[in-house]
C-alpha cells in the first residue's frame, strides 16, 4: 500500500532538543490523524476492515455484543484512556518504508548535522509518526482541542521502519510570517508485510 502524508507550517523548526518537543510532535500527530482517517474511509482495502467487527478476542474468549475492529485495535493500542489506531504494528507483520521531501525557508543541503545526525526536524516527524509512548507524550498547549479518541497514527513504532530517504530542498513560498521555521514536508509511505501469518485480529495488506 503507497500513500503520502503532507504537513505545512512551523512546526518543523531546525533549533532544540526534540526530546523536549512533545508538544510539537503531539501536534503533528494530530495534524496526521486527520489524514489516516481520511485514510482508512477512502482507501479500498483499509475501507473493508473499518466495518468488520470482532467476535473473539486474542485468547479466543468471546466478546458480546461483537466489537468494531476498529474499536479493538484502538482498546489494544490505547495510551492515557485515548485509543490508538497504527496502521503497522508488529502484530500484523507489517513494515513501512518512509520517502521524506522537506521543504525548508533556510538554505538547502543541511539534512545531515555534524556527527552523522539525522537533521532533527526528521526525528520530529518520525517520532510524530509512531504511537506515543505516555501520556508524558501527549501534551496541549492551553486553549488546544482535546487530543481525539480514537488517535490516527502510521505505525506502532519508529523500529517498524526499514528504509528512510531524506531530500531537502528550498521553499519557494511563504505561509506565515516567521520564514526561518517555516517547512513543508511531503512524506510518501510504502508498506510491506513481512509476515502473512500474523495475528489473524490484526490488520493484513
Amino acid at each position: 500500500m503507497e500513500f503520502h502524508l503532507i504537513y505545512a507550517g512551523t512546526l518543523i523548526k531546525s533549533a532544540g532538543n526534540t526530546k523536549r518537543r512533545t508538544w510539537e510532535k503531539h501536534a503533528l500527530r494530530r495534524h496526521f490523524s486527520d489524514q489516516l482517517k481520511r485514510l482508512w474511509e477512502t482507501h479500498p482495502a483499509l475501507k473493508e476492515y473499518a466495518v468488520k467487527t470482532v467476535a473473539r478476542d486474542e485468547m479466543g474468549n468471546e466478546i458480546r455484543p461483537e466489537m468494531p475492529f476498529l474499536q479493538y485495535i484502538a482498546r489494544g493500542h490505547s495510551r492515557s484512556g485515548i485509543g490508538m489506531i497504527p496502521i503497522v504494528t508488529a502484530a500484523n507483520g507489517l513494515v513501512c518504508s518512509l520517502d521524506i521531501l522537506l521543504l525548508r525557508g533556510d538554505r538547502q543541503g543541511t539534512v545531515i548535522q555534524s556527527g552523522g545526525d539525522i537533521d532533527n526536524r526528521v526525528k520530529l516527524i518520525i517520532d510524530a509518526l509512531r504511537i506515543p509512548s505516555d501520556a508524558g507524550e501527549m501534551p496541549l498547549h492551553p486553549g488546544e482541542d482535546a487530543t481525539p479518541d480514537p488517535l490516527y497514527c502510521l505505525m506502532q513504532d519508529d523500529n517498524l521502519i526499514t528504509s528512510l530517504r531524506v531530500k531537502s530542498d528550498r521553499l519557494l513560498f511563504r505561509m506565515e510570517d516567521d520564514a526561518q521555521n517555516e517547512a513543508c514536508a511531503v512524506i510518501r509511505v510504502e508498506t510491506a508485510n513481512i509476515d502473512p501469518f500474523g495475528s489473524p485480529w490484526e490488520l493484513h495488506l
